[in-house]
C-alpha cells in the first residue's frame, strides 16, 4: 500500500550546467519524473534505466512463444500425441530470442566522454 503523504516542503538546489544535464539525462533514462527520481535517491535507491523498446519487444515475443508452447503441451496431453513440426518451430523461435537477449546483454556499453 502506497503511503499518501502531503508534500508541502519545497527545496531549491543550484546546479552547474554539467550537473543539470547529467540529472536530466538520468531522469530521462529512468522514465521517472525529476521529483520521483530525486525522492528515490533520498531512499538510497538509484533508479535503473527504463527498458529499451527492443528489450520490451523481445519480452513480448518470449511471452507469445511460451504461450504457444503451453498450447502445444495441452494438446499433446489431451491427444497423447505432439505436433513435432509446430513444436520444433516454436523451439527454434525460443532459441533465437534467447540468443537475441544474450547478444543485447553482451553488447558493449559506450561510456560518455568527459
Amino acid at each position: 500500500m502506497v503511503c499518501m503523504m502531503k508534500r508541502t516542503k519545497e527545496i531549491k538546489v543550484r546546479l552547474s550546467d554539467e550537473e543539470f544535464e547529467k540529472l536530466n539525462q538520468d531522469v530521462l533514462e529512468s522514465g521517472l519524473s525529476r521529483e520521483e527520481y530525486v525522492r528515490s535517491l533520498l531512499r538510497k535507491v538509484v533508479p535503473s534505466s527504463k527498458p529499451s523498446p527492443d528489450f520490451i519487444e523481445t519480452i513480448k515475443q518470449l511471452r507469445m512463444i511460451g504461450n504457444n508452447l503451453n498450447q502445444i503441451a495441452v494438446i499433446a496431453y489431451k491427444t497423447k500425441s505432439i505436433d513435432v513440426v509446430r513444436y520444433k518451430k516454436e523451439m527454434l523461435l525460443l532459441q533465437n530470442e534467447i540468443k537475441h537477449i544474450l547478444d543485447l546483454y553482451n553488447e558493449p556499453i559506450q561510456l560518455e566522454e568527459r
